[in-house]
């Protein structure tokens, strides 16, 4: 994770600086969403994961002017995940085709639960200890996932991103576990 003074945060090796290194996660300090996104990045870099995630950006919650939700108040949180085996997030790999089954995933979770949502998006990305900008084999993608959600108090809001984090963590292992069961 690199932070806009330019260092880089291996959470990885240092998970105990993931509440500190996010520097987003200032105008929660406290909060259960705090703990909620500092426990995802933990799982989501810990030993135990295939995945990784390497940006995040969670905005202030502000009036919302979606009309998505009839809700007054809106948060809007950016994250992305790929897989540490960095080969599978190649053109030669299965990111692409996870990104697919990931969106059934989210869907299929919580149905009805339309006080947050998910989009995602591949972001283009060079995968330096694959190869440099001339190696092509370096050239893969990540998944930028943008979740929104709403509530009429602050703390509705909050307990609606924590939902849909939880959502995102669940899709990630079920969907993960189904395409390891399936290999």
């Amino acid at each position: 994770m690199a932070t806009p003074d330019g260092r880089y945060i291996d959470f990885k090796a240092n998970p105990e600086t993931i509440g500190e290194g996010l520097e987003d996660l200032r105008h929660i300090k406290g909060t259960a969403l705090e703990g909620a996104f500092v426990d995802f990045f933990g799982w989501a870099n810990g030993p135990n994961c295939v995945f990784e995630t390497n940006d995040f950006g969670l905005r202030p919650q502000k009036k919302n002017e979606s009309g998505v939700s009839t809700k007054s108040l809106e948060q809007l949180c950016r994250l992305t995940i790929f897989f540490r085996d960095l080969h599978r997030n190649t053109e030669a790999g299965d990111l692409i085709a996870f990104a697919h089954r990931m969106e059934i995933s989210l869907r299929e979770i919580a149905p009805n639960f339309d006080q947050a949502c998910w989009g995602w998006s591949l972001w283009p990305h060079l995968f330096t200890a694959l190869g440099d900008e001339n190696d092509p084999a370096a050239v893969g993608k990540v998944i930028q996932y943008n979740a929104w959600s709403w509530g009429d108090t602050s703390d509705e809001v909050q307990t609606n991103m924590i939902r849909a984090l939880a959502i995102l963590k669940e899709a990630l292992c079920s969907t993960a576990t189904s395409q390891k069961n399936a290999a």
